[in-house]
């Protein structure tokens, strides 16, 4: 299976944050669109997607709601938070990783943005300026002369 594409409604899911309440896509989807970013702490290029997304949270604000899901275990998940200054909501996924397994994750990070009537507007993985300009308009995230790759896979 390939990671499911836009146009599909998301498969609702329910995980636990790292404070034990638990998230409901459904409930949390009824706010407002939501990107969710799926990542293992391991992967060279989730380390430098987080930090992106972190710049997009913190200066769009309440515009761009942002959900990881962590692959990792509580400790992991921590340690990778506070690394890298993560501030917008994190969740817990166990194995055998069923919800990474519903939206048909094969690479991380991978991230969805998904629009309140729960369908998918965007769906990408690795690390894309393309997909991350997309999610931080009007926001100017990157400039000519970053150094940044145009794309790396995950």
């Amino acid at each position: 299976m390939s990671q499911l594409p836009a146009g599909v409604i998301t498969p609702d899911f329910q995980l636990k944050r790292l404070d034990g309440e638990v998230f409901r896509l459904s409930e949390e989807i009824a706010r407002g669109p939501i990107v969710l970013a799926f990542y293992k702490s391991s992967c060279p290029t989730c380390q430098l997607t987080f930090p992106l997304l972190e710049r997009i949270h913190e200066e769009r604000g309440s515009g761009v709601r942002i959900v990881a899901i962590s692959q990792d275990d509580a400790v992991e998940t921590e340690e990778f938070i506070r690394r890298l200054g993560i501030r917008f909501d994190v969740v817990l996924e166990d194995h055998p990783y069923d919800v990474s397994m519903a939206y048909g994750i094969e690479h991380v990070p991978a991230i969805f943005v998904v629009g309140s009537d729960r369908s998918i507007q965007l769906s990408d993985y690795g690390f894309s300026k393309a997909t991350l300009s997309t999610i931080a308009e009007p926001l100017e995230l990157f400039r000519l002369d970053d150094g940044l790759p145009a794309t790396r896979p995950g």
